[in-house]
């Protein structure tokens, strides 16, 4: 037995359940356990419900002036600046 794993754990959700994760926490464990792979879902929809999520656990646990800074340090980061077809 994993010490990380509960006795008895079949699915996500028991997992979820015993980490006692919040609801944003467990949408990310869930978006990243089936990237790309539910029916209906690409993985552009997952990574933009990663981000969303991880947004609302920042702002609660920093704050949201913290959030805003954050994503803006992201926007003005070179490597998230639209490029042209050269680089």
């Amino acid at each position: 037995q994993s010490r990380y794993l509960p006795k008895g754990a079949v699915t996500l959700n028991d997992l979820i359940e015993y980490r006692e994760m919040d609801f944003h926490l467990s949408n990310i464990f869930k978006a990243v356990w089936r990237f790309g792979t539910k029916f209906g879902v690409d993985k552009a929809y997952d990574c933009r419900k990663i981000i969303y999520s991880g947004a609302r656990l920042l702002m609660k646990y920093a704050g949201v002036k913290e959030l805003r800074k954050t994503l803006q340090q992201m926007l003005d980061d070179p490597q998230f600046q639209e490029r042209d077809n050269n680089g």
